[in-house]
């Protein structure tokens, strides 16, 4: 027998969808009120004021006052999201440590922090620093994730350690971490970012370069990520180079760390500095280094063939690597290619860790409502 006080599928499903439209609005334009959602939605007004109503009650919306239309006596109610309705956590783990940034559901940064690990456990220190970041601030967490440097499963979700890899997080155990959080790649997030706010917004596929510390490719098919089975696809460290990995390759030309298995990026960055001044020797090694990974940049056109590379990181979105990069892979690759410079220079896999949670998080906010 049906619950009387349960609405029938169909109905949920459709207020469901009306609660979702009036909440994406108020993410991103924050303040509005029943007559805008409306007309912006296309819902009727009777349907948008019945899921304002469920919204209020839910947590979500508060009505913030009263204000003149612009038409005579006609005053309306404004709503915006409920102080408490929730926020999100991202963290960025790599050598330098674990960066956090806590947002409200409409992506408005509340706090930021920085934690060094101090020898602790990896995963210790990254529970640690989310715990850190979700304390003391209005409403539940809704959603977290964190960004690491090495790949992760998709199926178990926890990271897979590589061989040689020179970063911590081969140790985080995605488990301890909670049942809730986000786990994934540094270089999938970049991705995520390119593709929602940067240079991939237009582009019906691309390939994400990344090229600091360590070296990955992220590649976007419309919309779908390309993961692989094991989460290991565009690991191009570890493709062959003339009898070695890439990585080892380009440590032999001197652009490796003597005391991990990672690439020196201060060195990459004082050889693009010393190039844009004239330096014979900087300009040469340069061009070594830019067709080394413009051969592997090539070969994953000639695979996919992508509408555009984006090539990111704190060496790869230089303007001197880009360029001999794309001069390697224009004369290499079996068709036409864009190869350009990431948008999103700022923490790209920060900012992307941070769109993943606000997705997650506001998917949160709408089963609670739904519940109610």
């Amino acid at each position: 027998m049906s619950d009387p006080d349960r609405p029938l599928p169909r109905l949920a499903m459709l207020r469901a969808m009306t609660d979702r439209a009036v909440l994406d609005h108020v993410f991103v334009h924050q303040r509005t009120t029943r007559a805008e959602l409306a007309a912006t939605t296309g819902i009727s007004k009777p349907t948008i004021s019945e899921s304002v109503r469920r919204l209020e009650t839910a947590g979500a919306l508060r009505a913030t006052g009263t204000d003149q239309t612009g038409r005579r006596g006609r005053i309306a109610t404004f709503y915006e999201l409920a102080e408490d309705a929730g926020r999100v956590v991202a963290a960025e783990v790599n050598q330098q440590g674990i960066r956090t940034v806590t947002a409200d559901l409409t992506g408005a940064v509340l706090a930021t922090g920085h934690h060094s690990p101090d020898g602790r456990p990896m995963t210790t220190a990254v529970r640690a620093a989310v715990a850190a970041a979700s304390d003391g601030g209005p409403g539940p967490i809704r959603a977290t994730a964190v960004s690491v440097a090495n790949p992760v499963d998709p199926v178990t979700h926890e990271v897979v350690a590589l061989p040689g890899s020179p970063f911590p997080e081969g140790t985080i155990r995605a488990g301890e971490l909670g049942r809730d959080v986000l786990l994934d790649n540094d270089v999938n997030f970049s991705a995520l970012a390119e593709r929602r706010e940067g240079a991939a917004r237009d582009a019906k596929s691309f390939a994400y370069v990344y090229v600091g510390a360590g070296l990955g490719v992220s590649l976007y098919v419309g919309d779908q990520l390309v993961r692989g089975a094991h989460g290991l696809a565009g690991e191009i460290g570890y493709l062959d180079s003339s009898g070695a990995t890439l990585a080892e390759a380009l440590a032999g030309q001197g652009f490796g760390r003597p005391d991990a298995p990672s690439l020196d990026v201060d060195r990459i960055l004082t050889t693009l500095d010393r190039a844009a001044e004239g330096d014979a020797v900087a300009v040469e090694r340069l061009r070594l280094l830019g067709a080394t990974l413009g051969r592997a940049v090539a070969a994953i056109c000639t695979i996919v063939d992508p509408d555009v590379v984006l090539l990111g990181g704190p060496a790869g979105s230089r303007p001197g690597l880009v360029a001999e990069i794309r001069r390697t892979v224009t004369a290499a690759a079996s068709g036409p290619v864009r190869v350009e410079a990431g948008a999103v220079t700022d923490s790209a896999a920060l900012r992307g860790a941070l769109l993943s949670a606000l997705d997650n998080g506001r998917d949160a906010l709408l089963a609670v409502v739904a519940e109610t």
